[in-house]
């Protein structure tokens, strides 16, 4: 096992049985909205703010699917926000951070969920927003049609493929899935204790669709906004804890890289590959012939 976390998926070529929608990520909640950028009103990130740097930043750190909400400005801008308090993350700092990191590291895997599209003035304009990330990053976005192909199968296909894209709307649907179905404890200011209860509920019985799916794993408080609760969450998705930590899809948390949930993904993600190669190499014992 290596804490390389800016390329953990190519440090674990035993990943490469595995289907996106197969894999647990690392996800970072509220990925445009953290620490390091802006604000109209000064002390505004204490509130607004769910991860501690930029979207690169991020990536190195090992986060795999980032949770992303956008507004336009009417002007033909494109900037991340949390419940309306705009940062100074635009969609050109998020392409422009995926190009490198993918430069770098050509085999690491990413999800782009953009959950909320809004607009405050005039309506979103989403054929540009759509044609800005294809054209700028349409050569290494994964086809839907290809969204059931291991990790393997993708690399044989592509050298540079290696984006999902997910969003609702009038999209390109021929590079845009369809947004993740995303699940969250449905409380505004949920306590440790409301996530902990979600969680365990949210995980018993997974919807196993084939396609990825996101878990909120989240706590808000009135007074101190994004809670940092990293100390359970390195005890809830430890895979050696507790088994069905492989049930999750995309594990979006809050200031991520302050966790083990890196770490706890690769082990989870291991176990699942050898999961699915002892169930393989069983079905093909089980059918073979005697002579």
């Amino acid at each position: 096992m290596t804490n390389d976390f800016y390329k953990w998926m190519t440090r674990l070529p035993a990943i490469d049985t595995l289907t996106l929608g197969e894999l647990v990520l690392p996800g970072a909640h509220n990925s445009g909205v953290d620490k390091k950028a802006s604000y109209a009103v000064p002390g505004l990130s204490h509130w607004a703010a769910c991860q501690n740097n930029s979207f690169y930043y991020q990536l190195v750190n090992g986060a795999r699917a980032l949770d992303l909400r956008l507004e336009y400005d009417g002007k033909g801008g494109f900037w991340f926000q949390h419940n309306g308090y705009r940062s100074s993350r635009a969609l050109e700092d998020l392409i422009m951070a995926v190009d490198r990191f993918l430069e770098q590291h050509p085999d690491e895997f990413i999800v782009l969920n953009f959950q909320q599209l809004r607009s405050n003035s005039s309506p979103f304009d989403v054929k540009e927003f759509s044609r800005l990330l294809t054209q700028h990053l349409g050569g290494r976005v994964i086809l839907p049609e290809h969204r059931y192909l291991t990790l393997g199968e993708l690399k044989e296909f592509s050298p540079f493929q290696r984006v999902m894209l997910a969003s609702y709307g009038g999209v390109d649907r021929s590079y845009f899935n369809w947004e993740l179905r995303c699940e969250w404890t449905g409380i505004d200011f949920a306590s440790v204790a409301d996530v902990k209860m979600f969680i365990a509920s949210a995980i018993e019985y997974p919807d196993g669709l084939g396609m990825p799916w996101s878990m909120s794993a989240t706590s808000y408080g009135l007074a101190q906004g994004p809670v940092n609760i990293t100390t359970h969450l390195n005890e809830w998705f430890d895979p050696a804890r507790d088994e069905r930590v492989l049930n999750c899809s995309v594990i979006s948390v809050d200031f991520f890289e302050e966790s083990a949930l890196v770490l706890h993904c690769m082990k989870a993600n291991l176990m699942k590959a050898k999961a699915k190669q002892e169930r393989r190499s069983f079905v093909s014992g089980s059918t073979e012939r005697p002579t």
